[in-house]
């Protein structure tokens, strides 16, 4: 039984939405360095060392990121109640797309190939599981089949709450070790 199945034309305009967003993060750090490079210690080496010792409270960040992605979650679900689901799918895929290119090239910038190792701890194991989930909700919003299987990507989008409280930051502090030695 199949609960979801996106059409190819929702696959292709959700993926040159992202891309869109994420070669506009490349190109505004290419094209405007100052704001994210220059002594504005985005994550430069000090920022880096702090968080390979900062103690985290992992109650707190799973609180803190409960909150912000099921708030991300509320406003699509909201724009979807209110018919503007395209307005709030697209604005959503261009912003996350903007967001990974903007901290991709700035870490590449600033550590070369080591960057990516940094940028992939960032995002280990928790947006591997996030984006499904957001995907699952996007769809929901967009089918509106009788407004049901909500429970279904919510969960999806909690369980990577956990993920990125609890296992993401061990992960992170690995790879921070192993760059900084």
């Amino acid at each position: 039984m199949v609960f979801w199945k996106l059409g190819r034309k929702e696959t292709r305009i959700w993926t040159v939405l992202f891309l869109i967003g994420f070669m506009g993060g490349i190109m505004a750090v290419c094209l405007f360095p100052g704001p994210l490079m220059e002594n504005t210690g985005f994550l430069d080496a000090s920022f880096l060392t702090k968080l390979r010792f900062l103690e985290i409270n992992r109650n707190g960040l799973f609180l803190f990121s409960l909150r912000s992605r099921l708030t991300a979650a509320a406003v699509l679900l909201l724009l979807s109640a209110a018919g503007a689901d395209r307005a709030g799918t697209s604005c959503f895929l261009l912003f996350g797309g903007l967001s990974a290119g903007t901290v991709m090239t700035v870490l590449s910038a600033r550590y070369g190939a080591g960057g990516l190792l940094l940028f992939a701890g960032c995002i280990l194991p928790h947006q591997p599981v996030l984006v499904p989930g957001y995907l699952l909700l996007m769809d929901w919003c967009a089918q509106k089949p009788g407004k049901k299987k909500l429970l279904l990507p919510l969960a999806v989008v909690i369980t990577g709450c956990f993920l990125e409280s609890y296992v993401n930051p061990i992960v992170l502090k690995v790879v921070l070790r192993l760059f900084f030695g």
